[in-house]
């Protein structure tokens, strides 16, 4: 097999991380290494400290010593993350990247969220193949998810408004004509359907559908005997439908037990929200993967109640890797995991509907009967031999790749007539 070096340029990587795109990032890189590639990593610990006060998360792991990490120096601190939001570009991050692809002299070229790199990490070099997996909506939204004013799905694009009233300043480069959508990419890659027809119109390549994937850490099968409990893990942020959810199960503690795992701007309610009489919520905090996994395992279900236009979580892709059926919301890619219904269900994201959603999952056996299907759908989509075989068939340009997946999810969001430079 051909050895190639690739040169992934992401935001953020782990430990210096807030989601699943670094996590992706990392999987990617390590799946390269396994099949004999070379791999080095370009990322922005300054752009970490910009979003968070918090630490870079600890782990358990050994580090990967076999891929080549580069994070970038930042003399000015979060200035310089700032200035590639508000500006597109940091002068900072354009000398390191440079630099270390005159050093490195990558094949490939694969960006990532780039949010806080800014644009100059975009021109393509002569003789490399360059790549994009769009994540999120950062190519047509400024607050990357397409979640209007912070509380519903943009519809109707006035992204200098919502802007402002999110607080976040305007991006001066998005304005008029300065922003012509992505170039220099030779094909970008869309996570779920709804993502590909979402932003591929502000591409200049070709967009292919690849669904994301997740390692294959279950060496001992499908549990056939789930617990007594519903599964959520990930961001706790209201647009994850987290207070719709946590209202769901409170009070009725008989039909919907509910354990949480993740961390973010909710857990201190949760946490008040656990310790009352009539709840049956119980909240874990942020848990390493060998704590979380067992939990997947023994799930009834999986349950992701998103809000916005969810791409495609890493956190479902997961737990179908355990057999746990999935139950999601009627938004943006997460239809496309339950596969038809023959991996979960879908429910409209308020308390009621999730409800009766999980009253007839249980009436039906379905925690039981679609348990074998929830890991078939990832062995055939989502396992990394699947990803890799048609990311390097990409790569190399032997064929194209055809779509794989469930039904496309919520319908197309309009654009403004100038993509989405609404005001």
């Amino acid at each position: 097999m051909e050895t190639l070096r690739f040169l992934l340029v992401t935001t953020f990587y782990p430990p210096y991380h807030l989601g699943g795109d670094a996590t992706h990032v990392q999987y990617l890189a390590r799946a390269l290494v396994k099949r004999g590639h070379e791999v080095h990593v370009e990322f922005s610990p300054a752009a970490f400290r910009l979003k968070t006060k918090r630490k870079p998360a600890p782990s358990n792991r050994s580090p990967d010593e076999s891929i080549h990490l580069h994070p970038i120096r930042s003399r000015y601190g979060r200035l310089q993350p700032l200035s590639a939001f508000l500006t597109g570009q940091s002068k900072g991050v354009n000398r390191s990247h440079e630099k270390l692809v005159a050093q490195t002299k990558p094949d490939v070229v694969h960006l990532h969220n780039i949010s806080l790199l800014g644009l100059g990490v975009l021109p393509k070099k002569p003789g490399r193949k360059t790549l994009y997996t769009a994540h999120d909506y950062w190519v047509r939204c400024p607050r990357s998810d397409l979640f209007k004013f912070g509380r519903y799905p943009c519809e109707s694009p006035t992204c200098f408004r919502c802007g402002l009233a999110t607080g976040r300043p305007p991006q001066l480069w998005r304005v008029g004509r300065g922003w012509k959508g992505m170039r220099g990419i030779d094909c970008a890659i869309a996570p779920s359907r709804f993502m590909k027809s979402a932003v591929e119109r502000l591409f200049r390549c070709p967009v292919v559908h690849l669904p994301n994937f997740a390692p294959d850490h279950n060496p001992v099968g499908t549990s056939q005997t789930p617990g007594d409990y519903y599964l959520y893990a990930g961001t706790l942020e209201p647009h994850r439908g987290i207070v719709e959810l946590a209202a769901a199960a409170n009070g009725n503690a008989s039909r919907l037990p509910l354990v949480i795992a993740g961390r973010g701007s909710l857990e201190g309610p949760l946490r008040k929200l656990e310790n009352s009489d009539r709840t049956n919520v119980h909240l874990t905090g942020w848990l390493e993967a060998s704590k979380l996994e067992p939990l997947y395992r023994k799930a009834k279900a999986f349950i992701m109640p998103s809000l916005s236009y969810d791409n495609a979580p890493l956190a479902a892709i997961e737990a179908l890797s355990w057999g746990a059926p999935l139950l999601v919301s009627h938004r943006g890619g997460l239809l496309e995991l339950i596969y038809d219904g023959q991996t979960g269900r879908s429910f409209e994201p308020e308390p009621m509907d999730i409800l009766r959603t999980v009253e007839r999952f249980e009436a039906e056996g379905l925690h039981f009967k679609l348990r074998q299907a929830a890991r078939k759908a990832y062995e055939s989509h989502h396992h990394p031999d699947s990803y890799m075989t048609r990311y390097v068939s990409l790569v190399k340009g032997l064929d194209s790749i055809e779509s794989a997946g469930g039904k496309p999810g919520s319908p197309s969001v309009p654009l403004g007539p100038d993509g989405d430079r609404s005001s």
